[in-house]
């Protein structure tokens, strides 16, 4: 993968974690991040998170996993 690829899978995963602490009230967190994806992320970004998520599990929170079984 190129560069721009590695900062580009860095940058979905710091966001996708930043939706899961960010989130104002504290019920359903992944109920909520999957909603905020469903509205501000692209197809692409989702299914790169996902992939992610398959071969990393542990850069990605519990919530942001919760949320991609939802998607």
């Amino acid at each position: 993968m190129s560069t721009s690829g590695d900062y580009k899978q860095q940058h979905l995963i710091k966001m996708a974690n930043q939706i899961a602490t960010s989130i104002p009230t504290r019920e359903d967190i992944p109920g909520q991040i999957s909603s905020h994806m469903r509205q501000f992320w692209t197809s692409e970004m989702l299914q790169t998170l996902r992939q992610i998520a398959a071969e990393t599990p542990d850069i990605l929170s519990e919530d942001v996993h919760s949320a991609l079984q939802t998607l």
